[in-house]
């Protein structure tokens, strides 16, 4: 299953302009447009992880990336990203146990972390896990990039 999906048959709106390459674990530079918001991705499958990543990029969103949850609660803890995008279904630690290990830290900031999942059925329990939100694969791209203003006003207001 993609993970990312148009949802309609016109073209999507990226923004024309350079593109920025990324190093393992973080992308370049910002460019006008996402306010220098830093998004970290924790998703365990790497086409994945990579087309969000792709995605975000071009919108000038600077992105971090863990492969699983212990990575993800580790580059939060390190990066202090504007969002967190958490896979549930993640090897080792899952995505519901580093959002719990996440918010229970005192000495993390409170950073917006939305759930993205397969799961049916899953909305419960991953705000009750500690996510302020969630987004169904495959992802709807346009709803996506609706949403993603929002959950950033969130951070930066301290309202999730």
């Amino acid at each position: 299953m993609a993970l990312l999906s148009p949802a309609s048959a016109e073209p999507l709106p990226f923004p024309s302009g350079p593109r920025h390459s990324r190093a393992p674990g973080t992308s370049g530079a910002a460019p006008q447009g996402a306010g220098g918001a830093s998004v970290l991705i924790a998703e365990d499958h790497e086409d994945s992880r990579d087309a969000l990543c792709t995605l975000l990029e071009a919108f000038g969103y600077r992105v971090h990336l863990a492969a699983n949850g212990f990575e993800a609660v580790a580059e939060a803890r390190a990066r202090r990203p504007d969002l967190i995008l958490m896979d549930m279904m993640m090897p080792g630690m899952d995505g519901l146990e580093a959002t719990r290990t996440l918010r229970a830290d005192p000495d993390f900031p409170r950073v917006p972390i939305v759930a993205v999942t397969a799961m049916e059925g899953a909305r419960e329990h991953v705000l009750a896990a500690g996510c302020d939100d969630w987004v169904a694969k495959p992802i709807d791209i346009r709803a996506f990039l609706a949403r993603l203003p929002g959950w950033l006003e969130r951070a930066r207001t301290g309202g999730a």
